[in-house]
């Protein structure tokens, strides 16, 4: 998963000052291939906003970088659905489908995937729940282009209890259609079921708990898709703001399906294990 520019601000290269080619063969040289990846659009951006002044820059801006993601061969795009903000819950889901409407047909000479994100359940997040989803993929007129992306922090601190994961794909399936799902991201979570927030763990380091996550891992319904570890990083014992990447050990974890402790001592995880257990 990459973002074509900073998430937290509006700073992008145009396509044409790109270096594609020389990007992709680095990529290529190290194993990896675009048509594998995914683009997450810039946190900043609210496509469920009702506020008209920012309406038509919003709407470029997000049709800018899904042709970006277009140009570099990448098939997904993973977008947060927003919040409503001086409206209603069905009002901002309303925004939400036209804008969506008006990208789709900006961009309708690309091969990308909009991928929304099921979100925790924060203030006036929109895309907490199922029904949500639903309703806004109906409202596009079940468009072809509309995926979804699973969070399991997301998930779980929306309420749903991820150990009934046959229960909960069944319901996906009715509601949705299990071919929308596109993509996963995986992680724990440092809050309990249903408290509406969005912090997430390391693998094992928090309230889900590792067996349930690799049971998601392993869905065989999941085999083709791309899997993101979304995990905080660690932080050295003796210095706590020095901050090291995880992902290589929770990768190796995933592929053994073991749950192993930080190999070093000298790092410690954001969060204690044995709070949760």
């Amino acid at each position: 998963m990459i973002f074509t520019g900073p998430p937290q601000n509006k700073k992008r290269v145009p396509i044409s000052e790109l270096f594609l080619g020389e990007a992709k063969k680095l990529a290529e040289k190290n194993g990896i291939s675009f048509s594998n990846c995914l683009v997450h659009a810039p946190y900043i951006i609210n496509p469920s906003s009702s506020n008209l002044e920012n309406r038509d820059f919003m709407i470029s801006f997000l049709s800018e970088e899904i042709k970006r993601t277009d140009a570099m061969g990448i098939p997904y795009i993973v977008l947060h659905p927003g919040y409503y903000v001086n409206s209603t819950l069905d009002e901002g889901i309303n925004f939400l489908i036209e804008n969506l409407k008006l990208i789709f047909n900006e961009c309708k000479d690309t091969n990308v995937f909009i991928c929304l994100e099921t979100m925790s359940g924060k203030k006036n997040q929109i895309g907490k729940t199922l029904e949500e989803i639903s309703q806004i993929i109906k409202g596009c007129d079940n468009h072809p282009k509309l995926g979804v992306c699973l969070d399991t922090v997301h998930l779980h601190d929306a309420g749903y209890d991820l150990s009934k994961k046959e229960e909960f794909l069944k319901k996906f399936d009715e509601l949705i259609g299990l071919e929308r799902i596109k993509v996963v991201h995986l992680g724990d979570s440092m809050n309990p079921r249903g408290s509406g927030k969005d912090r997430h763990a390391n693998l094992d380091y928090g309230h889900i708990g590792f067996d349930i996550l690799m049971e998601w891992a392993y869905e065989p319904l999941f085999k083709n898709l791309p899997i993101i570890v979304e995990t905080p990083y660690w932080r050295e014992s003796k210095n706590i703001k020095k901050l090291i990447s995880p992902y290589k050990h929770e990768i190796q974890l995933i592929r053994n399906r073991i749950w192993k402790p930080i190999p070093n001592k000298k790092y410690l995880p954001i969060y204690d294990r044995n709070k949760f257990k």
